[in-house]
């Protein structure tokens, strides 16, 4: 196998290693390839963890049998039972029902 000469190696480093156009572009290029390399990975994580998180928003648990589904729906699947939605409880609830009181008390020490 040919090996490339040193010569050609000590242009390519002279032509990076001085400020000339040709360095600057191939800097840059570098550059330029190091930060798609290293930023379409972030990106594309960034949005597989949002899609997951929403997916997992719109996943709804049922009470009685324990499967998973959309919540879009208003009967479970699998077991048939009418599915309660928490915006329904929130509803019936008065409001005077939901506050807690809290009184102080003096602590002595």
């Amino acid at each position: 196998m040919n090996k490339p000469s040193s010569l050609i190696w000590m242009v390519f480093i002279l032509i990076i290693i001085l400020p000339t156009p040709a360095g600057k572009f191939i800097i840059d290029l570098a550059g330029g390839i190091f930060l798609i390399i290293t930023i379409i990975p972030l990106i594309l994580g960034g949005i597989g963890w949002f899609t997951w998180k929403r997916i997992q928003s719109k996943v709804q648990t049922c009470e009685a049998c324990g499967s998973t589904f959309l919540n879009n729906q208003t009967i479970c699947p699998i077991c048939g039972k009418t599915i309660t939605k928490n915006a329904d409880i929130l509803e019936n609830i008065p409001a005077s029902a939901a506050t807690i009181d809290i009184k102080s008390e003096k602590l002595d020490l």
